[in-house]
């Protein structure tokens, strides 16, 4: 980060900054809070003899060569977050993943046929995406039989310029985290699966699924295509009615509808199988772009009667099924208490009980008409 860099992040003159910083014998308090608040690190760490180990930067896939990139505050302060919840099941937890199939797969058929055998894994069956009312059923039920198989997936609401989720790998403790600033269900269901690529593949990062740069994001989204919307299925999930060849906006949201996963995912998955044309992509992007924008940002979450959901709903949308599995049992034994759990990954004492007792009472069939608000 440069002078100038981090003078934009204060909101200050570089000038002025400098000063602080290099024409003083020491820079006074003021100045060192404002920088420790915005690069989410305690103000101690300024006068250590060496500098702290840090961990809160990952690899960016959005990029050519993955690399560690700036992020903003609350980026950082997300990413803090989920290696919190990570590093205290990691020493506190024997819950281990439930033998992951391993993404080795590189060529395009290969990529297919490994989606298809995870998803059979995760027993994600045709019928769980038909009888899905919408994207945002589908989601639920595609997020908990993930979750069953001991991978945490937690919601965080961060700058969308940073990605629209990231992935912590590890054999035993993997974590997902899906973006929900502005992205509708039905992306979150492409960002989510997308991840979950990367965690097969042990691959730690923060990604957008539709920036595609490199051969590791391609072949995630390769997978998460297949994933959602398998070949031999395609023909079921779209009623056996064969779209245009050469689709409009309205047939795109069609086929999103039907398929329930998003817009861009739909009209990117059926070009690949020729279903769509060639170019079909860029002038569905096209038309959105003077129609207002990409349509799979535009859902701003909330909704009901105006009443604030119940706490141990939002808490389950935050921290998903997993964590209530994992940390619910070490709270009862005494392996941890109330404050610590708080400490290491923000849930309150107060909503603990609450949040875990209803997490375990969800049926199968609740879950398909389970509506989860963000915080």
């Amino acid at each position: 980060m440069s002078m100038r860099d981090l003078s934009k992040r204060l909101q200050m003159d570089v000038a002025d900054l400098r000063s602080e910083i290099e024409d003083k014998s020491e820079p006074g308090l003021g100045i060192i809070g404002k920088v420790a608040r915005e690069l989410s690190l305690p103000k101690f760490a300024f006068f250590m003899p060496r500098p702290p180990e840090m961990n809160d930067a990952l690899p960016d896939f959005r990029s050519d060569q993955p690399e560690e990139t700036q992020k903003s505050r609350q980026t950082v302060e997300v990413i803090q977050f989920a290696r919190s919840v990570q590093r205290t099941a990691i020493n506190l937890a024997k819950h281990a993943t439930q033998d992951l199939p391993k993404f080795a797969a590189i060529s395009a058929p290969e990529v297919e046929a490994f989606a298809s055998q995870a998803r059979a894994h995760f027993r994600i069956t045709l019928e769980d995406q038909r009888e899905a009312k919408d994207a945002k059923a589908f989601y639920t039920v595609c997020r908990k039989k993930i979750e069953d198989k001991g991978i945490f997936v937690l919601h965080a609401s961060f700058p969308s310029e940073d990605g629209s989720g990231f992935c912590l790998a590890h054999p035993v403790h993997p974590i997902i985290v899906v973006n929900t600033k502005n992205q509708t269900r039905a992306r979150r269901l492409f960002t989510l699966i997308h991840e979950l690529a990367h965690v097969l593949m042990g691959k730690t990062g923060i990604s957008d699924p539709f920036v595609r740069k490199n051969a590791v994001e391609r072949r995630c989204n390769r997978f998460a295509g297949a994933f959602l919307a398998p070949k031999a299925f395609i023909r079921r999930l779209l009623k056996n009615v064969t779209p245009p060849k050469r689709p409009d906006t309205d047939d795109v949201a069609w086929a999103s509808r039907r398929l329930k996963i998003s817009q861009e995912a739909s009209v990117l998955r059926l070009e690949q199988l020729g279903i769509f044309e060639e170019g079909s992509h860029a002038a569905w992007l096209a038309a959105v772009k003077g129609r207002g924008g990409n349509p799979d940002y535009s859902e701003k979450g909330g909704g009901g009667n105006g009443e604030p959901p119940p706490q141990e709903k939002t808490k389950l949308a935050r921290y998903g099924f997993h964590f209530a599995q994992v940390f619910s049992p070490l709270l009862a034994k005494g392996q941890i208490d109330p404050i610590n759990l708080y400490r290491t990954t923000g849930l309150k004492p107060t909503y603990q009980k609450a949040y875990f007792d209803y997490a375990k009472s969800l049926t199968s069939a609740q879950l398909q008409d389970l509506d989860l608000d963000d915080e």
